[in-house]
This record gives structure tokens, sequence and C-alpha cells, in this order.
């Protein structure tokens, strides 16, 4: 267009400067022309007019050319513009802004909204809008004055009712004679759809819906910086749901999954609009609490809390049961970074979960220290297992009838650089809570079967026990990674013990029972630990694939002919008998101890009347030492009688 728009000009200043050049020379030149050709005045009358004429035929002619050269770029503009409407990919029409009457529609148009041109000519834009949105419709075209442009966004809607977002650009213009508007019609519904997916993944939780870690702290960070303003009074609680990981591993992550959902229902049918439930962690929950007219009400909003988590959760056929422990800081904390009130209400469930299920505890600055501590001692584990820097003590397993060591149970012990011995408790409540107890357990099992493989040449009867801890238990690749280590050992199968405590057992019988079966068809042989301990045992006892039964050390201790103790040894040990098990009786320290329980029959037992926990080190020298005792026993004893 530009182009012929300049060469159009260049003709037109060509034919005007030809047309003034020579009409300057007619001029000038043609009076005395004719004087020279025309002596008498009739003849010059004759050739004056026809002069004239021809002067009036040039004009007429160039006047012409120009006239029609204007019309035809009028002709072709008009039509590029015909052209570019009509065929626009996206909808476009003209409206009157007297009437509201579509004047023009394009295809476009016409396929998007689901109207035939016909229809769209006999109706008024205002009837492709929701009734809501005419007001402003009207509101906004009566600002419209020629030469206006626009740009805005609207909702549309199809001729079958779908409601559609519309960006909007409108121009001003005259159509054949009539004030318009024409109008291009871009459909964003998915534009802004995807965008609206995009901010609730960037701000809520995908599996709970819930609000998110980053939309908890922008609302936190508003409760913060208008304390006086919109929020009086506030709280962030912190909570998770108490043995999450025994949960996931014994009933799958499908089902947690279900659980967490249900979880975050049932928060949020304890808060109110004004308040904030979101997830921020695998199992852990945070509310923000706003408006609190005092202590009172927040209380009772707690004891809400613990009231729905407690109630049990009955989710497909599995009944699930778990405690809930609560941190709260509040707005006194006056910190004015978000992140801080999260991490002192952590804090503070940290010490709720200490001081036992289900509990509740406000934040005091002085737990800050204890926490880091902790987190350091944490942190302090999980080197020393990656360092192997753990060692196992052995305690020897005795058969009281041969005075023979038969096996010995692994102790894992860690003494801290700085600390130094750390308890055998703490330590696996560290590991547990720390979520190192399975690789910490990899570690054990491995060390424990490479020591006793270096015994073994000596003594080939011996076995090692070793212990699973609950999180171990239900840990999906327990059974490939036992295995994994027989195999890689070439250690036969019969030389390993694993040790289960009855409760653990208890917790999901089924699953236990499966595991059990599973690790039964390797020819490991499996004992259940601290039996008589637990509850609701006996009935399944018969149903589990184990092979011995080991007595708590609760029930020896005190152990007198005729007392409870024994009638409860005794008990146990009958019962074991009864179904082919055999019994191994911990906590012996003393020899009336032993008396009594071989006079019961138990088996074996082990205590530090045979010998403390050794190091692997020592355990070599201990059976040599060992053997040659109880050889001379048994020489005296032939020679007495």
């Amino acid at each position: 267009m530009t182009r012929d728009r300049f060469l159009s000009k260049n003709l037109a200043i060509q034919v005007a400067s030809l047309y003034a050049f020579l009409s300057s020379i007619w001029v000038f030149s043609s009076d005395q022309l004719l004087a020279f050709l025309a002596p008498n005045s009739q003849s010059l009358t004759l050739i004056q007019s026809i002069k004239g004429g021809v002067f009036v035929l040039i004009t007429s002619v160039l006047l012409y050319f120009f006239v029609r050269l204007g019309t035809r770029r009028l002709e072709n503009s008009e039509q590029r513009y015909r052209t570019l409407f009509f065929a626009h990919p996206q909808p476009m029409w003209v409206y009157d802004l007297q009437n509201l009457k579509f004047l023009a529609v394009n295809q476009a148009a016409i396929q998007h909204y689901g109207y035939s041109e016909a229809e769209f000519l006999l109706m008024k834009i205002t009837e492709i809008r929701p009734s809501e949105d005419i007001p402003r419709l009207l509101d906004s075209l009566s600002q419209i004055q020629m030469g206006y442009n626009r740009i805005g966004l609207w909702r549309h809607q199809k001729k079958d009712g779908t409601l559609i977002a519309v960006e909007v650009t409108g121009h001003t213009l005259e159509w054949k004679g009539q004030f318009s508007e024409v109008v291009l019609a871009q459909d964003v519904t998915e534009r802004l759809q995807t965008k609206a997916q995009l901010e609730r993944h960037a701000f809520n939780d995908l599996l709970t819906g819930l609000a998110n870690r980053s939309l908890l702290l922008e609302r936190l960070q508003f409760a913060i910086q208008h304390p006086q303003k919109k929020i009086k009074n506030f709280a962030v609680l912190s909570l998770d749901i108490d043995r999450f990981k025994p949960l996931k591993y014994g009933f799958g992550h499908l089902l947690a999954e279900q659980l967490l959902i249900a979880v975050a229902q049932r928060l949020q049918t304890c808060v109110s609009s004004k308040d904030l439930v979101a997830r921020v962690g695998t199992d852990e929950f945070a509310i923000l609490f706003t408006d609190i007219a005092d202590s009172n009400v927040l209380s009772d909003k707690i004891e809400r809390i613990h009231a729905a988590l407690d109630f049990p959760f009955r989710l497909d056929t599995v009944t699930i049961s778990s405690a809930t422990s609560i941190g709260v800081v509040l707005d006194q904390f006056q910190s004015q970074r978000p992140e801080d009130y999260l991490q002192a209400a952590d804090t503070a469930m940290y010490y709720a979960k200490q001081k036992g299920r289900g509990a509740t505890v406000f934040y005091e600055p002085s737990m800050a220290t204890v926490v880091a501590e902790h987190l350091q001692l944490e942190a302090d584990l999980q080197r020393a297992i990656e360092r192997h820097q753990l060692s196992l003590n052995y305690q020897p397993i005795v058969s009281l009838k041969t005075q023979q060591i038969v096996g010995f149970e692994a102790l894992v012990r860690w003494s801290h650089p700085q600390r130094g011995f750390v308890s055998p408790i703490q330590l696996i409540k560290l590991a547990e809570k720390a979520g190192l107890i399975v690789s910490m357990g990899q570690l054990v099992l491995s060390q424990a079967c490479q020591h006793l493989l270096q015994w073994k040449p000596q003594f080939p009867n011996l076995y090692v026990s070793v212990n699973l801890s609950e999180i171990q238990l239900r840990h999906p690749n327990l059974i490939a990674e036992v295995e994994q280590v027989l195999k890689s050992l070439q250690l036969p199968p019969f030389s390993l013990k694993l040790e289960i405590t009855e409760s653990n057992l208890m917790e999901n019988i089924n699953h236990a029972t499966e595991l059990l079966e599973q690790l039964k068809a390797l020819k490991i042989r499996l004992l259940i630990d601290d039996f008589g301990t637990g509850y609701s045992s006996l009935s399944y006892l018969q149903q589990l694939p184990v092979d011995t039964l080991k007595i708590d050390r609760s029930f020896v201790q005190n152990i007198q002919v005729g007392n409870k103790d024994f009638e409860i040894a005794k008990t146990i040990i009958n019962l074991a008998h009864s179904l082919g098990l055999e019994v191994v009786a911990e906590g012996i320290e003393t020899g009336h101890q032993v008396e009594i329980l071989a006079q019961l029959g138990c088996e074996f037992g082990q205590g530090y009347l045979f010998s403390p926990p050794l190091v692997d080190t020592e355990v070599m020298n201990f059976l040599n030492q060992y053997s040659v005792r109880e050889q001379g026993t048994e020489n005296r004893e032939q020679g007495i009688a």
C-alpha cells in the first residue's frame, strides 16, 4: 500500500507539472500566435473559442484522471478491508452504536458463536452478553466517541449457552453512514483457565485441595503487617499425624493419601472462613487462626481439632486411629518473618510429641535451643550411619540345659564424639523420628551377618539375632534387603534370626502374617520379642509362622516359685511348647532364675549372668573361654559321678 501511494503521488506531481508548464506556454504565447495566424478579428474569435474548448477538454480529462485514480484507491482500500474483515481468523463484527444492532459479522464469528449471519443481523450485541453484565456494557458504550479505541475483558455467551471470556478490541468508524464500532473479539477462556490452574498449583496443595506453604506464608505476612487494622490477634498451629510413616508402610501409599485427604476435610470443619488450613509437608499441616478474642476461644478451637482427628477414620475396609500432636505460636512472638512463626510452631509441635500422643504445647523461646540441639543430633546420627560409625554389641544366648552358647543378639550402639554414649532407647527413638531407622537397620543387619561369618568357621552352629523396628517391619523393601544380604555373604538363612516385638505385630496382624510368611520362605528363623507385654496376641499366635518366643525381662527379674511372674512365665512356656515353639528368657542375672526357668522347661536364656554385651572383637575370646570352662565343668561332673 505504501508503494502504490508513492507511485500515485509521483504520477500526480509529474502530470501537474507538465500541465502547469504547457498551460503557462499556452497562456503567454497563444495570443501572439493567434494574432499572427488570424489577421482578421472574426477568425481570431473563432480560433480563441476553439482554444478555450481545448483547454477545458484537457482540464476535464486531467480532473477525471485524478478523480478516477482516487476512487480506485478507495475501492482497493475498501476491498482490502473487507477481505481482512471477513477472512480474519478471530471473530469480528460491526454494530450500530445507536441501536446496538449488528451490521456485519465475519465467518469466524459465525463459526465461534454458533449463530448464522442472518441471525446475527437480527440481533443486538446485548444478546450475546450475560444479563448481569449488560449494565456495565451500557455504561461503557455511553462513553464512546468518534475515533475512540477501547480494549476490555468481557464475558460472552454462545448460542448453546456456553460462557466464554473474551478480550475485546474496538474502534469507532462510520459504516454506511452510521456511527458504528468495529470489534475484534479474542476468546481467552482457555488462557485464563490455564492461568487459574497455574495459580492453583502455585498456592494450593494438589492432593488435599488445601492451601500450600506459599499461600500460608503470604497470608501470615499480611497478618504480621496489619496487626491492628485487618487482623486483631492471630495464632499459628503446626500439627502432623502421629506414626504416619508406619501407617503408610503398613497400609500402602494409596490408603495413606486417602488418610491425608480425610484429615484435611476434618480440619476444614474446625475453622471459620477467616482462617486458613494449609498442608506444608507430607503429613504436616498448619492452621492460621485470625481474630481470636481470647485464650478460651483458641483453646476451644484446639480441642475441636483434637476431637475431630482422634475419631477413627474409616477408609475403604480399614479403620485407622491416629492422634495428633499440635504446636502453637501466638502473635506475641513478634517476628517480621512468617517463616519464623512456622518454625516456632514446629518447635512447639516437637515438644508436644515428646509429651505423648495427642498433646498440645505453646511455644516458648527456650525451646528453640533444645530443638536446634536435637536437629544437630539427628544430623550427627545420619553422618554416623553414612560413615559406618555405629558399633554393634553382642549378648550371648545360652542353652539352659547344656550351658552351650547357641547365638548372639546384635545390639546397636553409638558413641557420639562430643556427647559420649547415647542410650539405646534414645538412639532408636531418634532414628525413628529422623526417618533414619531403615538405613540404620540395614547397616545393623549387614554388619551382624558379616561378623557372624567370621565366627562360623570355628563355631558353625551359631546364629545371630537382629531386631526389626516397627517402621522397618512396614518398609516395602525389607524382604529384598534381607535376601540381598544373605546372598551377597553366602550366609545360610538359618543362621539369621529376626526379632519382632509383639506390639509391632499386633499393629496390623494381616500385614504382619503375610510379611512373616515371606521371610519364612527365605528359611529365616523368626522370634517374637517381649512376649506377654502386648495385647490380644494369644488368639493370633497360632497363625504366625514364628519359631521362638522371648519372655520379657519384666517377668524374669522377680520370678519366684508360685508368684505372679512365675505363673506368667509358666503359661508362656506351656503355650509355646503346645505350638511347637522354643522359648528364650531375657534379663537373667542369677543362678536361681536359671533353675526356675529350666524347671519350667525354658530352653534358652540371656542376661548378665552369662555375659554383658560384647564388642565384636571380644566374641571369639569369649566363645573359646566359655567352651573351655564348660568342658571343665562337664569333666568334673563326670568325675564325681
